[in-house]
């Protein structure tokens, strides 16, 4: 794994020892990411092993649990991972979150490009500085995205050459210029899920320059066909603009890997709370809503002139999953698709509520970060 974290201070690694011998380990990023106005302080799991020799002995839970009970105690307000084991996690009270994603036929992507930009091929090394003003004023309209400060972009080559979750292909963007500036880029990385299989994850352009993605699109699939088994994986938005294009041709599947756990309710509630009393302006009258989840319980009083968090109880009481809480809390689902995978209990009239009331961003998730 990557040691130039631009992180690292805030990093810990946590570790069982049985006669002095270290047998379970468990390391973990910290990632500051971005809800519309506000940060929340998000930890994310990139390492989790134990010695063959002391498995199935409950060491790997135990390291895990004392993780999180450091976590609650220095103000973190979520937790995720990408798994394949989701069992083993589950227990510990991480749900799993059905992220959408498309599976395109390489050889039969049709050529969407305009012409009007001239594409070119940029060593991950050289394109920091280009890269990260494209990428705010582009995720910066998108309500989810992760904050990459100067020194996560300083030491970005890094990472997209040497984090083997990230898996950068070919140590190149695609990259779309106008007048001689990078207008848009995009990147190629191996799949979380499936091993060969290549995927698209960041793709992004200056606002007024849409259109250059399609030219980036093209160059990506060029790329993709010369070293990638069938299909392309196009692990974006919903709303982006490659699959918006190629949304017909594409199969729609779900990627069950990634895992989120809220350890921080009353303290990821007042931290949107700027967003929320924005939404509450909008409420004909006042609702109390109590929210109940094996992961904690918080009430939230809104109304167009109000909003407080408490612990108090409250007529109407919305019962979650671990995974619907970090769902609805987070915008990954609708209250319509959290009830369809019976995920939330919600009483009769309180729909309309909690739609208006916390992000419902499921259309436009952005990949906030691979661990």
């Amino acid at each position: 794994m990557v040691e130039r974290d631009p992180w690292r201070a805030r990093q810990r690694a946590f570790g069982a020892f049985v006669k002095g011998r270290l047998v379970a380990q468990a390391r973990f990023h910290y990632r500051p990411v971005r809800l519309g106005s506000a940060v929340l302080n998000m930890v994310g799991v990139c390492e989790v092993t134990t010695h063959p020799d002391f498995r199935r002995r409950g060491i790997g839970h135990r390291v895990l649990r004392a993780a999180l009970d450091w976590m609650r105690s220095v103000d973190v307000h979520f937790v995720m991972l990408y798994t394949g084991v989701n069992g083993f996690y589950a227990p510990l009270g991480w749900g799993t979150i059905d992220v959408p994603i498309w599976y395109l036929p390489i050889r039969s992507a049709p050529k969407v490009g305009t012409g009007k930009y001239r594409v070119a091929r940029l060593p991950i090394r050289e394109s920091v500085s280009g890269l990260a003003d494209i990428y705010e004023r582009s995720c910066g309209r998108h309500p989810i995205s992760l904050i990459r400060s100067a020194e996560y972009w300083r030491q970005w080559p890094h990472w997209a050459r040497d984090n083997l979750w990230f898996g950068v292909l070919d140590d190149e963007w695609s990259v779309a210029m106008k007048d001689e500036q990078i207008v848009a880029y995009g990147g190629l990385n191996w799949s979380l899920k499936y091993q060969g299989r290549i995927s698209i994850h960041e793709a992004c352009a200056l606002p007024g320059h849409e259109e250059a993605l399609f030219d980036v699109f093209d160059d990506l699939v060029a790329r993709s066909s010369t070293a990638s088994k069938e299909p392309l994986e196009l692990n974006l938005p919903e709303d982006h603009a490659f699959v918006r294009r190629v949304a017909a041709l594409a199969e729609r599947a779900s990627n069950t890997s990634a895992m989120v756990q809220v350890l921080d309710l009353r303290g990821l509630l007042e931290t949107l709370g700027t967003e929320i009393r924005r939404r509450a302006a909008r409420l004909a009258g006042s609702i109390r809503l109590r929210l109940a989840s094996p992961l904690g319980t918080a009430t939230v009083s809104a109304g167009p002139a109000e909003l407080a968090v408490c612990d108090s109880p409250a007529a109407t009481e919305v019962e979650l999953t671990p995974a619907g809480l970090g769902s609805l809390l987070l915008g990954f689902r609708s209250v319509s698709e959290l009830r369809a995978a019976d995920q939330i209990i919600v009483p009769g009239g309180a729909d309309e509520a909690l739609e208006l009331l916390f992000p419902c961003l499921h259309s436009h998730y952005w990949q906030i970060d691979h661990f």
